[in-house]
């Protein structure tokens, strides 16, 4: 059964850590918005780094996010 969103204040809420995504998420909370879904977490950014043909290890940059709805 679907919702009808009337009026809902609609976020997504970022962060490069858990802990920042869940400091985030937390005071949106208090002001009684509800997480809508699971998180996300997508690599932004991907760096290889090589030591002439050896590669040495890969660079990650990950973003969290989290939807969140505050219902009228």
């Amino acid at each position: 059964m679907s919702k009808t969103i009337v009026n809902a204040e609609y976020v997504v809420v970022y962060g490069d850590s858990p802990s920042e995504l869940s400091n985030k998420v937390n005071k949106y909370i208090k002001q009684e918005y509800r997480p809508e879904g699971s998180h996300q977490v997508v690599v932004m950014r991907q760096e290889c780094r090589y030591r002439g043909d050896q590669l040495i290890d890969t660079l990650n940059k990950i973003e969290y996010s989290q939807t969140l709805i505050k219902w009228p």
